[in-house]
């Protein structure tokens, strides 16, 4: 009988130990509610820097002249630009990868709506920049009010 102790109290070391060479530290997982908020706060933390890098970027033309732009236009345009990234790259990978031609003509799709829509922020950009400075107030409001629709009909696609 004693043996039969034994050998079950080894088997359930065995397993025991097996848990948690697998799961690290965290048996029982009661590290899933600390990571889920460091997860939250690294996220919090990305955010915030993004949003700061993104306030302090400057703007400049073709000319090299700078572009006062209000921080949402900036934002926008960070956004736009970062889905015509995503949108190059996807279709690059599909070049390599011999992707089908419906994927082909969707990724293609993809990239000439990002592009297009970085072409109009810039445009709205600059067209802001050309105004006087009493319009500018007006300018910004119906510049801000066409990025957020411009935005919202880039997501519904």
């Amino acid at each position: 009988m004693a043996s039969r102790i034994f050998w079950v109290m080894i088997a359930g070391l065995a397993l025991v130990t097996g848990m948690v060479l697998q799961d690290g530290v965290s048996i029982f997982g009661w590290n899933d509610r600390v990571s889920e908020r460091v997860e939250r706060a690294v996220d919090r933390s990305v955010d915030r820097s993004v949003d700061r890098t993104l306030d302090r970027m400057q703007v400049v033309g073709s000319d090299g002249r700078e572009i006062a732009a209000d921080p949402d236009a900036k934002r926008a345009l960070g956004e736009a630009v970062g889905r015509l990234v995503k949108a190059e790259a996807d279709l690059a990978i599909l070049k390599v990868r011999d992707g089908s031609a419906e994927d082909m003509q969707a990724a293609s799709t993809r990239r000439d709506q990002a592009r297009t829509e970085v072409e109009t922020l810039k445009a709205q950009i600059e067209q802001q920049d050309r105004l006087s400075p009493g319009n500018r107030d007006y300018v910004r409001t119906q510049i801000r009010d066409d990025i957020r629709d411009t935005v919202r009909d880039a997501v519904r696609n």
